[in-house]
């Protein structure tokens, strides 16, 4: 397989490009999967920062839930 070049014919807008393939061939261009995206460090411990928060608060609203359901 050749790697596909980035053309993009001038005057013309990527979803135009998308709107104009043929079904089989929107379905193919989407199944492609993405590479994965190379983050900075503090982009990555940002993102870690946020999931700890997001189980905790998760704890927090269980833990506030069942109490409230003893009373």
């Amino acid at each position: 397989m050749q790697p596909e070049a980035k053309f993009q014919p001038e005057g013309h807008h990527e979803s135009q490009l998308i709107e104009s393939l043929e079904p089989d061939q929107l379905v193919a261009a989407v199944a492609k999967p993405l590479p994965r995206l190379k983050l900075s460090r503090p982009v990555r411990i940002a993102l870690w920062a946020v999931r700890i928060f997001v189980l905790i608060i998760s704890a927090l609203v269980v833990y506030t839930f069942i109490v409230k359901l003893m009373e």
